[in-house]
């Protein structure tokens, strides 16, 4: 997360430094980009972009966090329409999330994302729906709300699942199935101009209904 200096910056100079990370980051992947491109469209000294962040990363989650509230709520939203059903709450998520991601206006950034995503980056970017730790930024309060608003509206009546940490456990893996066929999307995309976003959702709803029901047949 920034520093503290960040958060007592004017608002069009925080903005000019976010716009700066969307243009680097939507260019490159992280491991590519360069804070010196960042400090010069964002018009800053290198220096005082060390007492706004530790490091590019630093600045990369925190751009990207800037975002994910939205998607949060969208899940919410996706539940509420299916319910309470969460794996019908998921399709309707991901039929709308998934043309955001790959041709909404921060498609390329999401392209670098999800193409060089590992196991560390996936943790850093997913909804988070365990505990998260105690902060006095107001955006974490809210995101905890948001959390806490998808939990209420989830039918546990129509899951195998004991309690809440079971559930997290089940929507941790459904998300890791959000993700991968967006990577996967992305891949197939850039194999074959012809692949589109309705064979992306059909392999999501595929790989949903073997989670669902399972992939083997009745002897």
């Amino acid at each position: 997360m920034p520093k503290e200096t960040f958060y007592h910056l004017a608002e069009d100079k925080k903005q000019r430094i976010m716009d700066a990370a969307k243009k680097e980051f939507s260019r490159v992947p992280l491991g590519d980009a360069s804070i010196a491109r960042i400090i010069k469209d964002a018009e800053i000294p290198r220096g005082s972009f060390y007492q706004y962040f530790e490091d590019k990363e630093d600045l990369y989650f925190y751009y990207f966090q800037s975002m994910r509230r939205n998607f949060q709520q969208e899940l919410n939203l996706a539940i509420e329409q299916a319910n309470g059903d969460l794996f019908e709450g998921f399709e309707f998520y991901f039929s709308k999330m998934v043309r955001e991601v790959l041709q909404g206006t921060n498609a390329a950034f999401y392209k670098n994302l999800f193409i060089s995503m590992d196991y560390r980056s996936f943790h850093k970017v997913a909804p988070h729906f365990g505990k998260r730790p105690q902060a006095p930024c107001p955006p974490d309060q809210q995101h905890k709300e948001d959390l806490q608003e998808f939990y209420d509206r989830v039918d546990l009546s129509l899951l195998k699942v004991a309690d809440q940490k079971e559930l997290q456990l089940l929507v941790k893996m459904l998300m890791h199935t959000v993700f991968s066929t967006i990577a996967e999307g992305y891949r197939h995309m850039q194999e074959n101009d012809d692949h589109s976003i309705d064979e992306v959702m059909a392999e999501f709803t595929l790989k949903l209904n073997w989670l669902k029901n399972g992939a083997t047949k009745s002897r």
